[in-house]
């Protein structure tokens, strides 16, 4: 073998035994023909054909017919050029940011056929390859490297066909291809277990909300309740405001934030995950300036963001957060006279959320104030149901949170493989 091939064949890190030659170095345009998409007139747009989007190439591990969110209506000439069929590579034309143009998913999708978007370049086999074998290499950190750094623009990032077809990479043997691509299938499947698993436990907890919080007036009772031990009733539940089972309402501090020295952590809006409504720590940091303990957080404190598009987002405190100071978009509500985390269910509530978008309406400006949040009616049963009722939820969510970390360790599991199994 000369020099120059040699250079040519690499090895991954980890193998399946049996293979033993070096992955051959090739180009992308050796591999794939490819084609932009389709532009279509805003009219034609949401009925039609399946039609696959940026979206859908960004949210999904891989791609069938029943996950694209759009449709489109087009000739039966328009379809024939535009179609997508299994095995197709699709790749993102912009974005925003370098890091994220020409990101790649793979149709597989044997029964039915889709079309395919003008952001969205489709890459068709010119050679046999496995698809899954094909979707996973594109997605290790050598091809997406490859795959950036050939990308143009300033404000925005772009990558054409030509561009593609000089990304170089390293594919092995089909047989081989065939074995890796079945070991990240049954990974794949084990993430789509985890995620219906999460979505039931999520949409069950949604249910039993509705029930616990009922969102057709407020003299209705709930529809779920709890007993005492002896198997009795509690007593009805009882209307009341915000303001009536709270106290040391304020607003927070006024401060820029800066690197976190280690301790004081402060809290922002844009700090509360959307989803979990938790303490997201990831890019923690510190107040500036003179601190006050006016503006720590203590147990039973309820958080609320008081204006902009996030206006109505909760958050409680937990010990558990450590030392916590919260800035001045946020206004605390430290409940007294209840449950704090029964509380605070009820601002994950449909009823809250229809309450919001009227109540931050009415200020001109999209907002709620602290008077205005106190005027926020609840129904309140006694304490030892409202503590059930808490400990229920809470149960419900650290299901939902156990299920969450599976995916998390089995997605960074699956980036791991990626980088081991391909060159």
């Amino acid at each position: 073998m000369e020099v120059a091939e040699q250079k040519k064949l690499k090895v991954p890190k980890l193998r399946f035994r049996g293979f033993e030659d070096g992955w051959s170095q090739q180009l992308l345009g050796d591999l794939l023909t490819f084609k932009n998409g389709v532009n279509a007139a805003k009219e034609q747009y949401g009925s039609g054909y399946k039609f696959i989007n940026v979206l859908d190439i960004i949210q999904n591990d891989f791609i069938t017919h029943d996950v694209i969110l759009g449709e489109v209506e087009l000739s039966d000439k328009e379809v024939e050029k535009n179609e997508v069929r299994y095995g197709d590579i699709l790749f993102q034309r912009s974005s925003e940011t370098r890091e994220e143009v020409g990101q790649s998913n793979v149709y597989l999708d044997r029964d039915k056929t889709a079309v395919f978007g003008g952001f969205v370049i489709r890459g068709r086999g010119k050679k046999e390859y496995d698809p899954s074998f094909m979707n996973g290499m594109l997605k290790t950190d050598q091809a997406r490297k490859e795959i950036t750094t050939r990308s143009g623009g300033s404000t925005r990032y772009n990558i054409g066909q030509e561009s593609l077809e000089a990304v170089t990479v390293f594919i092995p043997t089909l047989p081989e291809q065939q074995k890796i691509a079945g070991f990240l299938s049954a990974v794949d499947e084990k993430l789509q277990h985890l995620n219906r698993k999460k979505e039931l436990l999520q949409q069950y907890k949604k249910g039993v909300m509705q029930k616990l919080f009922p969102s057709t007036g407020s003299g209705q009772a709930p529809e779920l309740r709890f007993k005492r031990e002896d198997g009795s009733d509690y007593e009805d539940w009882e209307e009341k405001r915000l303001g009536d089972v709270c106290g040391n309402i304020g607003y927070g501090l006024n401060a820029a934030s800066k690197e976190f020295d280690g301790k004081n952590q402060y809290l922002r809006i844009t700090d509360i995950d959307e989803n979990s409504r938790k303490f997201d720590k990831s890019s923690v940091t510190s107040p500036e300036g003179e601190l006050s303990e006016n503006y720590l957080l203590k147990e039973g404190d309820l958080l609320f963001a008081r204006t902009g598009a996030s206006v109505g987002k909760s958050y409680l405190y937990h010990p558990n957060d450590g030392i916590v100071y919260f800035a001045g978009f946020l206004i605390r509500f430290r409940v007294k006279k209840a449950n704090a985390s029964f509380i605070y269910y009820q601002t994950l509530s449909y009823k809250y959320d229809k309450w919001v978008r009227v109540m931050s309406m009415r200020s001109g400006q999209p907002g709620i104030n602290a008077e205005e949040y106190k005027t926020f009616k609840m129904k309140l049963p006694c304490l030892e149901e409202q503590q059930k009722i808490a400990s229920f939820l809470s149960s419900l969510d650290e299901k939902i949170d156990a299920v969450s970390a599976q995916i998390e360790l089995t997605q960074q599991f699956k980036k791991g493989l990626l980088q081991e199994m391909f060159v």
